[in-house]
């Protein structure tokens, strides 16, 4: 689902809640799709997909109400507004919990342009206060948020399936610095009925750095060979459709002491499978980048393609120390 490009919206509700009001604004019709519409919940959905900040998570029940309705959607297309109105309600419900004043509730369904899968996206729109000038006098409106401005709770969902480690992409961030637990507690336990589990992105940087401590910690009784051997494999399956700890630790690691010391060691820092679908993105990123750690926390770093260049590293004294010797023409402290 991150690695969503192109989209295409193709039905769209908004659901309305005040708590003033004696019953929630709920559409009973789909909006029409204008040119401008369409392309500004295009653009929140895009940046839904694309912001750092997001999570993963796993429906707690095929029998959840988002996870009912959201698989209805992808099934039966010609139901979305009657899903989407179960959708509302059950928001309604839940919101009607916090101390929230006023908001809106986007649900949208789009396509992946690149696959044809079929997702919805359920985005919390929280008005913002904004002025017109109407004759001489200022008029204050409440507008919804534009692409620039990153929603504070969202959820990009697909139908709930076994074989998929997560169902959703989600953002759940305060509002503001008094909001109340309930509120924050309402969008993923209340509303979506889910519960979070690690990133792809989380876990392969995971892997990468807990290897690099693992092999300094076991530095003496690791031989430099399989050090360099770990540290390559483990950077190269980061961008490989698969990541399989324990196949590349049994490749590498002949002693069973070690190999089952290390892949503990990334159980016991978090990391949830030892087979996995790494952040591939964000491992190449990383990768275009090394970075010598030395004693007492002093760092060597700089492009992979060129730092082997200026940085020589001298075989392991008698004494397991490891020489470096930098050779540089433009040279300054910072």
């Amino acid at each position: 689902m991150q690695s969503i490009e192109s989209i295409e919206l193709t039905r769209l509700a908004i659901h309305g809640y005040h708590n003033m009001a004696d019953e929630p604004e709920i559409a009973d019709s789909e909006e029409v799709l204008s040119d401008g519409l369409r392309h500004f919940f295009e653009e929140h959905i895009r940046n839904c997909i694309k912001s750092t900040s997001s999570k993963t998570a796993k429906f707690i029940s095929s029998n959840a109400t988002i996870s009912n309705c959201v698989a209805a959607i992808i099934e039966k297309p010609d139901e979305f507004i009657e899903q989407s109105r179960v959708i509302g309600m059950w928001f309604a419900h839940q919101i009607e919990k916090s101390s929230q004043m006023q908001t809106f509730l986007a649900v949208a369904a789009f396509t992946d342009l690149d696959t044809e899968e079929r997702f919805v996206a359920l985005m919390k729109m929280d008005p913002i206060k904004a002025y017109v000038k109407r004759g001489s006098k200022f008029e204050s409106i409440q507008i919804f948020p534009d692409a620039s401005r990153s929603l504070n709770r969202y959820a990009i969902v697909r139908p709930t399936n076994d074989n998929n480690r997560y169902d959703l992409i989600f953002r759940n961030l305060q509002s503001s610095k008094d909001e109340d637990s309930a509120t924050m507690q309402m969008w993923l336990e209340g509303f979506l009925e889910a519960e979070e589990v690690a990133t792809p992105r989380q876990m392969t940087q995971l892997v990468l750095k807990e290897t690099e401590k693992w092999i300094a910690q076991n530095e003496e009784e690791l031989d430099e060979e399989s050090a360099s051997q770990l540290r390559s494999a483990v950077r190269t399956f980061a961008q490989s459709e698969e990541m399989d700890i324990e196949a590349i630790a049994t490749n590498i690691i002949k002693d069973e002491i070690q190999r089952e010391e290390y892949i503990g060691r990334l159980l016991d820092k978090g990391l949830t499978e030892t087979s996995f679908e790494p952040d591939r993105d964000w491992a190449m990123r990383a990768s275009k980048k090394t970075t010598y750690l030395c004693d007492d926390g002093v760092q060597i770093s700089g492009p992979s393609d060129v730092i082997d260049d200026v940085v020589q590293i001298l075989p392991k004294t008698a004494d397991r120390k490891t020489r470096v010797v930098i050779e540089t023409r433009k040279f300054q402290q910072k």
